[in-house]
This record gives structure tokens, C-alpha cells and sequence, in this order.
């Protein structure tokens, strides 16, 4: 694995490459001693194998060691450059940065490693719903949205979603973002400038409406999500839907807020607040949401939240209105962003991920 990182200095004393003083966390700390700062090889590549890091937003691999190092600092009563309160403040921003241990997994890992797929029946792994209604979904109209992020997740969503049945999905691009060759082929409607998530989801949805107003499903995708990369998902959601006695939404994302003892599909008999990374809305649904008042007085919520908070929206919606909510145990999406588009501080542990994944059981 070659290491490109603009932070690594070679250390003087290692000419063998092994060890190497990270730029970073000298500028984190201040610390005048480049000795402090020194880093292993392997460290530098778990590391890149996160996101860039930066000194506004650290990764799990930067945050555990600013975390040492720190806490080094501290016993010794301060260092040159970096005083026993410093330390103490890197050292609580550290805690902030490093994840429950089934949160560290690189993206890597997501996309690439996963297992479950020799199921011939994926009813075996995830049991059908006892009932269901509606006539089988046929026609669907898909789309992903995507916004600028430190780092690249479209491709690899793309990929896992082409993997489990949709190919052709439009891209709804918010901003400035650079498209590589595979997705650039794809059908567009470009953002600019930008506008915010829930107004490009928004939007998304009510083009989505109108440029397929007879489909049976609407699917809208988040870039930082990774499907289960199943050939025959696409088929297994479509016998499962509609869950229930009434059309209405289904997440294919399973919070580990939400995740079930057994397997299988439930309503869900609360607000959604976590994942809106795969949801598929009925004719109906989709409908009714873009008609809503409150969700489209949603953008005048003061600050931030009204450019973000797309699953509260959706979630106090279906709520008010009795839509039912279904979500499979364990999930058929992982939300894999490890940095939000929105929020950098926020990434894709705790709540905001499955801590059960059909790709990773």
C-alpha cells in the first residue's frame, strides 16, 4: 500500500522507512520534540485507509494516537510547545474522535468484503413479512443523491447498488462534485450552487414524480451508503413489498437503533430518526410527502436544520399521518460515510450505522 499523505515526514533516525514523524499531530499538539510525534508504518497505513484527516476533522487512526500522545503530555507535566491544559483539551477532542471498536472498520471492508452472497434464497437470511399488499412492484424510478465529501463515497454506492438489481439511477448532485468516468454516464440534474440535503432530497423525490408519475416505488439513495451486493436483492425486496396491510415506506437501512432479536421485517412503532440512507416510498408516499405543508415549510427551520435532518422530516411525517414503516433486521444497506456532507464532526457510527449488516454477518 503506497503511503500519500501530505502529513508524513520521514524520521531522521529511521531511514528505513519504518518510522516517520506525523505533521499533524506536531501541528495538533505544538510540540516541539519531533520525537513525540513519531508514528510506525503501519499506523500511517491504517490510517489512509480511513479519510484524510485534517486538524478540524481527525479519524479513528489520528484520534487514537492524539489520544497516547496526549495523555503522554499530560503525565509528564507538559512538553515544550504543548502545556499539561493543552494536552488535556487534545486529549478530551480525541475521546470525541475515537469510535466504539465495531465502528472502526474502514470502507474498504464494507464494499469489498462481504459475505451472505451464495444465498440462493435471501428469504433464508431475512424471513418475508406474514403479509403484504399491493399488486408486486414492476416499475421503479431511482435516484442518489450526492454532495461534496472529503471523502469519495459515490463510486462505491453506485457499484454495490448496480450489484443488487439497479443500474440506472439518476444522480441528483448538489454542488461542486468531481464525477469520475462511471458516473458521470449516468442521467443528472445538477445543483448549483449548492443547496443543502433536505432540499436536493426534496427535490429529488418531487423530479423523481415527475419524471416517472406511473412507477410503483420510489427508491432515493444516499452517496455514503453501501447495498448488500446481492444479484437477487432486487428481485427479494420486490416480493417483500408492500410489508403490511398498507403502502408506505421501507428502509432498506437498519439502524442499530431499530436492529431486532430475530430476523425478519418490522414496523417500525416510533418516529424514524436514524437512516435515511435507502428509502423506498410508495406511489402514494411519495405523493403525500411532497404535498405536506410542515415538510415543506421544513427549509425555514432556523440554522442548519433546515438544510439537514432528512430522516426527522420523513420519520415525524409518517408518524403524524399513521404511514407504517418497515425495516428489515439485520439491514441490506450500511451507511459507510465516515464523514458527514453537512457535518463534518458527524460520521457514520453509533446510530447513524447497522450494527447488524447482511453483508457482514
Amino acid at each position: 500500500m503506497t503511503i500519500e499523505c501530505h502529513y508524513r515526514k520521514p524520521a531522521t533516525d529511521a531511514p528505513d522507512g519504518e518510522l516517520a514523524v506525523c505533521g499533524l499531530l506536531q501541528e495538533l499538539t505544538g510540540a516541539r520534540d519531533p520525537q513525540l510525534c513519531t508514528v510506525r508504518l503501519d499506523a500511517c497505513r491504517a490510517c489512509c485507509s480511513w479519510f484524510p484527516p485534517s486538524p478540524r476533522d481527525l479519524n479513528p487512526v489520528i484520534g487514537s494516537l492524539l489520544y497516547n500522545l496526549s495523555a503522554q503530555i499530560i503525565d509528564q507535566g507538559g512538553v515544550p510547545g504543548c502545556d499539561s491544559q493543552r494536552a488535556a483539551e487534545l486529549n478530551e477532542l480525541a475521546m470525541q474522535n475515537i469510535p466504539a471498536e465495531d465502528d472502526c472498520i474502514p470502507v474498504t471492508k464494507e464494499t469489498n468484503a462481504q459475505v451472505n452472497l451464495d444465498c440462493a434464497d435471501l428469504a433464508q437470511l431475512i424471513p418475508r413479512p406474514k403479509r403484504r399488499c399491493g399488486k408486486r412492484v414492476t416499475e421503479w424510478a431511482i435516484g442518489v443523491t450526492t454532495a461534496p465529501r472529503n471523502q469519495a463515497t459515490l463510486d462505491d454506492c453506485l457499484a454495490s447498488l448496480a450489484a443488487a438489481g439497479w443500474s440506472q439511477p439518476r444522480l441528483f448532485v448538489d454542488g461542486d462534485v468531481s464525477l469520475s468516468a462511471a458516473s458521470a454516464k449516468l442521467s443528472a440534474t445538477h445543483r448549483s450552487p449548492q443547496i443543502g440535503a433536505w432540499p436536493n432530497y426534496y427535490l429529488a423525490l418531487a423530479e423523481l414524480v415527475m419524471r416517472s408519475p406511473h412507477a410503483d416505488a420510489y427508491l432515493i439513495v444516499q452517496d455514503d451508503a453501501v447495498f448488500f451486493k446481492h444479484p437477487l436483492l432486487r428481485s427479494y425486496v420486490e416480493s417483500v413489498l408492500w410489508p403490511g396491510n398498507r403502502a408506505g415506506l421501507v428502509s432498506l437501512f437498519c439502524s442499530r437503533a431499530y436492529t431486532r432479536p430475530t430476523h425478519g421485517w418490522h414496523e417500525l412503532d416510533e418516529p424514524l430518526v436514524w437512516g435515511a440512507q435507502a428509502i423506498i416510498f410508495s406511489h402514494f408516499a411519495a405523493l403525500a410527502i411532497l404535498a405536506d405543508e410542515k415538510n415543506v415549510q421544513h427549509r425555514l427551520l432556523p440554522g442548519e436544520d433546515g438544510l439537514a435532518k432528512i430522516d426527522v422530516a420523513i420519520g415525524e411525517w409518517a408518524f403524524r399521518t399513521g404511514t407504517p414503516v418497515y425495516i428489515p433486521t439485520p439491514s441490506l444497506v450500511q451507511h459507510f460515510g465516515h464523514v458527514s456532507a453537512l457535518w463534518p464532526a458527524a460520521r457514520a457510527e453509533q446510530n447513524r450505522r447497522a450494527n447488524r449488516f447482511l453483508g457482514t454477518q
